[in-house]
């Protein structure tokens, strides 16, 4: 289909000008584009240029998004964050008119890729799920290109100053979109509550995350590493058997305190954007000592995960991308909700081997069906760059435009697209006409300085039988 004759519509994306860039580079290549805002930090990153604000109840959301891509006739729907319950709607509705869906991610590989699929990410991604399926798909892109990393800087002080403006924005404009909920289980005043102390005492967790770190890496104590995921990620809500990480932390030690060799430590590693909601480090000290294991339980902050992933016996979690590294540092892996990389030869999940044999049976991933695994991601999920940096903003828009067929050699070769569905009349909500593309919108303030770095500090061995900290 000739670029002309396709057209975009955008719904929520990251919290940065990613989605108002990348939409103004498709109407540069002859596409129609049109965006639907449903908060003020919608609008501050994407204020004008055919934009639709959504301001109804959720049970008109249907309708009203079905008759919009009628109206404009959508080609392909643009969004991140596939299991937003807004979102699933528009899914749906968009796979019934026969559009395309292009679903982003942060990156399954980190840093330097974001993720780009068609039709869904993480558990609803289209990834060959089986060692047999991997090695057919790496044989059917042999000698294709493969995205290398973006080397663009991505700090994490940019990225809490674009979430500080979206969260403006929402305060600003909450009386237009008073009926916004968002899709996380906590506003952001809970949030606050605990992001603020965190900040405070910041290089305090940092100091005793060395220090256990330095414990673990020069001593000869063999441990596992569990990495936590946020509390609120759809990962562990939605795809995985626990409501939340406590839980996912209470069947891990107590397994751990039953099947795992008595000379072993188990060490956790929190999230860097959590929220501090959660004590999970109060949890794991009283969780131990009903198990009767808290001397070998270990919590660390503030460090990177690869110098703990490296001299791990093994990597237990729920399904974080940790685990990607660990496999290409050839670690055992346990997995223990659903995941692209849990299949026979990579990681091991229930399906294969319960918990309590992993503790001391540590597979170790089959090198050729990972290699193959990382070459199919690397062509079919992964594009280089990220939401943040400008820099990086512009290596993601360039790829995504040659995905979506927009650009190189696939460009206007994309399949015809009908819409199949009755004509009916306007959204109640009506939508605004189409105007030029969007103007730059409000930038929020950026930091150009390096993220900072966390050292992965060798030194000296655990100290016997203290308190798990």
């Amino acid at each position: 289909m000739p670029n002309e004759k396709r057209s975009f519509l955008f719904l929520q994306g990251p919290l940065s000008p990613f989605f108002r860039r990348l939409g103004q580079a498709i109407a540069r290549e002859g596409a129609q584009v049109n965006r639907v805002n449903f908060c003020g930090g919608d609008v501050f990153y994407w204020p004008w240029g055919n934009t639709h604000s959504w301001q109804g109840h959720m049970y008109e959301w249907p309708q009203w998004v079905a008759e919009l891509m009628k109206q404009y006739r959508i080609t392909d729907l643009v969004l991140i964050g596939d299991w937003r319950p807004l979102h699933r709607e528009a899914i749906w509705l968009a796979k019934f008119q026969g559009c395309r869906i292009w679903v982003y991610e942060e990156g399954y590989i980190r840093p330097g890729y974001i993720t780009l699929e068609e039709d869904g990410v993480n558990a609803y991604s289209q990834l060959p799920r089986s060692p047999e399926d991997v090695h057919r798909r790496a044989l059917e892109i042999a000698g294709k290109r493969l995205w290398e990393p973006s080397k663009a800087a991505n700090p994490m002080l940019g990225r809490i100053l674009k979430t500080a403006w979206n969260h403006v924005g929402n305060v600003v404009l909450w009386s237009l979109f008073h009926r916004y909920r968002t899709h996380r289980p906590y506003n952001i005043g809970r949030e606050l509550i605990g992001h603020i102390p965190r900040l405070l005492n910041r290089s305090k967790r940092r100091r005793h995350g060395i220090s256990v770190a330095k414990d673990m890496l020069s001593g000869h104590a063999p441990f596992y590493l569990m990495p936590l995921q946020l509390d609120a990620d759809s990962q562990v809500r939605r795809h995985s058997p626990f409501t939340g990480m406590l839980e996912c932390m209470a069947l891990v030690i107590t397994d751990f305190a039953r099947n795992a060799p008595k000379d072993t430590f188990l060490v956790f590693k929190n999230h860097p954007l959590d929220n501090g909601l959660r004590n999970y480090r109060r949890y794991m000290r009283s969780l131990g000592r009903a198990a009767g294991c808290s001397e070998r339980l270990r919590f660390v902050e503030e460090i990177k995960s690869g110098g703990l992933i490296t001299k791990a016996r093994g990597i237990i979690l729920c399904n974080s991308t940790i685990g990607m590294m660990a496999l290409l540092k050839n670690k055992p892996v346990y997995c223990l909700g659903e995941s692209i990389y849990a299949m026979p030869g990579l990681a091991v999940n229930e399906k294969q081997m319960p918990l309590a044999e992993f503790w001391t049976a540590l597979p170790p991933p089959d090198k050729a069906l990972r290699d193959e695994f990382f070459q199919v991601i690397r062509h079919d999920a992964l594009i280089p760059g990220n939401f943040y940096s400008p820099e990086g903003i512009d290596e993601a828009i360039a790829a995504s435009l040659e995905r979506m067929g927009l650009t190189g050699d696939a460009a206007g070769k994309t399949e015809e697209i009908t819409n199949t569905v009755p004509s009916g009349n306007s959204p109640e909500n009506s939508p605004s006409a189409a105007v030029p593309e969007a103007k730059a919108a409000p930038e929020a303030p950026t930091d150009a300085r390096p993220a900072d770095k966390h050292p992965e500090e060798q030194a000296e061995q655990p100290t016997g039988k203290t308190e798990g900290t």
